[in-house]
């Protein structure tokens, strides 16, 4: 596959029939998307990288793939920027992040190379964008993994602390426990400085793609531990992305933090990675879960998983709120609102908002019809719980997932439903649930019921375009 190719083709390939095609979700018409990559702006525009394997449905084969937007609602015919085709890189482009510098775009992203015995030799490579608008990988930044650690090393994210520049990446230590480590720029190269000194010294046996950001003021690591060990309703999925609120010490590499929170309570989040630009933090994340290949049925369409909305994060009575951005209102086509519902059919892809009078209630329940199954919401007051339950569907994953939302009179729910993604985000973005469901055929409509008359706003909402 080239980009000339892709750019000759791509409304053909956007027009193959599909059952679960999303309309305001990004995500590519073939092959396998997973993880974003390189978030940033560069020339006034947001550049959205991912990890795609153009090829298949498999973990393999891994490129860069990109596209740009100056609104979240119209796109760049997506391209591909790196793809594994050296020596040191050969079993994938792995993940990474991006900077400006210089006036110039800068990717640094993790070589995954394997030996015949499926021994991996990670590399941390530097690649540029030129001036026709290609990419060339220049140099290989990081050659080794440093000594008490597996060759599970990966996922660099650039950041700056207190007018230093830095990468955070993910590692595994020897000892089979997951962590993070810094590396600084000094004298245009890059130098171990050490481990991030964090309160979690076994949490997990890997750290996959971290970020380290400013909130508010606020120091955040954002990463996601694999091998937590489910706690009652916390850490469900088989692995967890979640975060760190603190304050960062660049010079001990101490961060005094609280506890781990999950950034998304749904079935289908994973690998996210911010992108900073001023005050603003905006994440993307992926949706699926690694592993879990079976779940998903786009598999016999030709393609698999989507990336969320971009959510635009601060951070109030130490959590991080997520809200999609503003920018995604311009989606709406009409608004209508229905005062007492309690059965209403919806029209895809629509936004649905949510006021549900819980002052002398203590159970809320909607039902979401999918193609005769049903799709259970619920929030019992008493227990401050809400539950996404998808163990009536057909198709795709089943189970329940429980998690708090903080209620006293209303309960406020914005809930995003394309053609097989669900994001709902609860309280004005106290909490997120990113979830996938599948109609067994293509869907004209969803009929919803409620157990207490409610009043529900609908609005119908156009697709994001490519052009």
């Amino acid at each position: 596959m080239d980009n000339q190719t892709l750019k000759d083709n791509w409304q053909t390939y956007c027009n193959k029939p599909s059952i679960w095609h999303n309309k305001f979700h990004l995500e590519m018409p073939f092959g396998l998307v997973n993880d974003p990559n390189g978030l940033c702006v560069y020339n006034g525009k947001y550049q959205i990288f991912y990890q795609w394997n153009p090829t298949g449905c498999q973990h393999i084969n891994k490129h860069w793939g990109y596209t740009t937007t100056t609104d979240f609602i119209n796109y760049s015919i997506p391209q591909l920027a790196l793809a594994p085709i050296d020596d040191f890189d050969k079993n994938g482009c792995y993940s990474g992040s991006a900077r400006v510098n210089n006036n110039r775009l800068e990717l640094v992203y993790t070589a995954n190379l394997k030996d015949a015995n499926n021994i991996r030799y990670p590399r941390q490579v530097l690649a540029i964008k030129n001036d026709d608008g290609s990419f060339s990988k220049k140099e290989i930044l990081v050659d080794d993994v440093p000594s008490g650690y597996t060759t599970h090393f990966r996922d660099p994210y650039l950041f700056k602390h207190s007018n230093r520049s830095f990468f955070i990446i993910g590692a595994k230590r020897e000892n089979l426990t997951g962590c993070a480590l810094i590396y600084e720029e000094v004298n245009n190269a890059w130098q171990l400085r050490g481990e991030l000194k964090t309160d979690y010294k076994d949490f997990g046996y890997m750290w996959e793609c971290p970020n380290f950001i400013n909130i508010d003021g606020h120091d955040v690591l954002i990463f996601c531990p694999q091998g937590i060990k489910a706690q009652g309703h916390k850490y469900n999925n088989i692995y967890q992305a979640g975060y760190l609120i603190g304050k960062f010490n660049p010079d001990t590499l101490e961060f005094t933090h609280g506890e781990f929170q999950e950034l998304d309570h749904g079935f289908d989040f994973y690998a996210p990675q911010v992108l900073v630009n001023k005050n603003r933090n905006i994440l993307i994340g992926w949706i699926g879960m690694p592993e879990k290949e079976s779940e998903y049925p786009t598999t016999n369409e030709g393609w698999i998983y989507s990336l969320t909305m971009p959510r635009e994060l601060h951070i109030k009575n130490n959590i991080i709120y997520q809200t999609p951005v503003q920018e995604l209102n311009a989606l709406n086509k009409n608004n209508e609102t229905y005062l007492n519902c309690q059965d209403l059919i919806l029209n895809t892809p629509c936004k649905i908002t949510l006021d549900i009078d819980m002052t002398d209630k203590n159970y809320w329940q909607g039902d979401f019809e999918i193609g005769g199954d049903i799709l259970k919401l619920s929030f019992d007051k008493n227990t401050q719980e809400f539950c996404v339950n998808r163990d009536d569907l057909s198709l795709g994953g089943k189970g329940k997932r429980y998690f708090t939302v903080s209620v006293k009179e209303k309960l406020h729910l914005d809930i995003y439903i394309d053609t097989s993604v669900m994001e709902i985000y609860y309280q004005d973005g106290e909490a997120v649930a990113t979830s996938c469901y599948y109609a067994k055929e293509k869907l004209s409509a969803i009929p919803v019921k409620t157990n207490i008359p409610t009043s529900i706003t609908v609005s119908q909402l156009n697709s994001i375009e490519f052009n």
